[in-house]
């Protein structure tokens, strides 16, 4: 996978600008300008990420950037030893403008990670999960079974009918295998990094699986918005966001050991190339 370093040359015209004009450096390269326009579209208050990053706590996720800089390409070359290929695509390591830390973004067969390496309260173990996360996304995505609806060569798939075919199976397989994949990668960071919690919020879903199960199967048979569950509280007072990653991850790791594989290892690898009807664990909750 391509690499490009899109924050050194943001930040070094974020400070140039005396540190108060962020809109201006977010039009320095063609990658920048792209970031610019995201910020843009999610009505992103660049006043106060102009605050954040001229205040003295920014010094830490600036320093946490500069390390990561160093350290994606080995995280890269990790997870491609265990997908055995080199992936396609290109990573962009850059600014998070507060907003987002990471994304694989799909069109016409290929993916642009988005990578927000200053994110607020990240760390150098949150930001290598979540890269190794995002490159099961693109690993998965290139599999010749994965997309066979389509019925024509990846390259000719817009991004909108990419996007028009993940439904709730294809969201809860793709990401539950990449939880599971980051904690095979890096099986010595802390399970509750994984799923991008504190130890209270990973707590909360070991003590309450059963809410969360019938929050999830219930929503499987009646409307299948998924998605709804990156919000907080809506499986109980007090549950996390994202418990379709905790319940999808614990479904699949479950499942994959009831079908006595060779490995764990070999078989969530094995799994990224499975079509998303074939996940039956969630198309057959009743």
């Amino acid at each position: 996978m391509k690499i490009v370093d899109i924050y050194t040359p943001f930040i070094k015209e974020f400070e140039k600008q005396g540190r108060k004009n962020i809109r201006k450096s977010l039009t320095q390269t063609l990658e920048l300008k792209e970031l610019g326009k995201m910020a843009k579209s999610w009505g992103g208050n660049l006043s106060n990420v102009e605050r954040w990053m001229a205040s003295d706590e920014y010094a830490t996720q600036k320093e946490l950037a500069f390390r990561f800089l160093k350290l994606a390409p080995l995280v890269v070359e990790k997870v491609e030893s265990v997908f055995s290929q080199k992936l396609p695509g290109e990573l962009r390591l850059g600014a998070s403008l507060m907003r987002f830390d990471g994304f694989a973004r799909y069109d016409a067969g290929s993916h642009v990670i988005w990578f927000g390496m200053d994110y607020p309260d990240a760390d150098d173990d949150y930001l290598k999960v979540l890269l190794a996360h995002e490159l099961s996304h693109v690993y998965r995505d290139h599999r010749p079974r994965v997309w066979e609806v389509f019925e024509k060569p990846l390259a000719k798939v817009t991004r909108q009918e990419y996007l028009d075919q993940v439904n709730h199976l294809e969201h809860l397989a793709s990401e539950g295998l990449a939880t599971l994949f980051s904690q095979m990668v890096f099986p010595e960071v802390p399970l509750h990094v994984h799923h991008y919690y504190s130890l209270q919020e990973m707590q909360w879903c070991f003590e309450n699986r059963g809410k969360v199960e019938k929050a999830m199967v219930d929503c499987i048979n009646s409307d299948q918005d998924v998605w709804k569950f990156y919000e907080e509280d809506l499986v109980a007072p007090g549950s996390p966001s994202r418990v379709q990653y905790f319940w999808a991850a614990e479904k699949i790791s479950a499942w994959l050991e009831s079908k006595n594989p060779k490995s764990m290892h070999h078989a969530v690898v094995e799994a990224h190339g499975w079509p998303s009807h074939e996940f039956t664990i969630f198309e057959n909750e009743s």
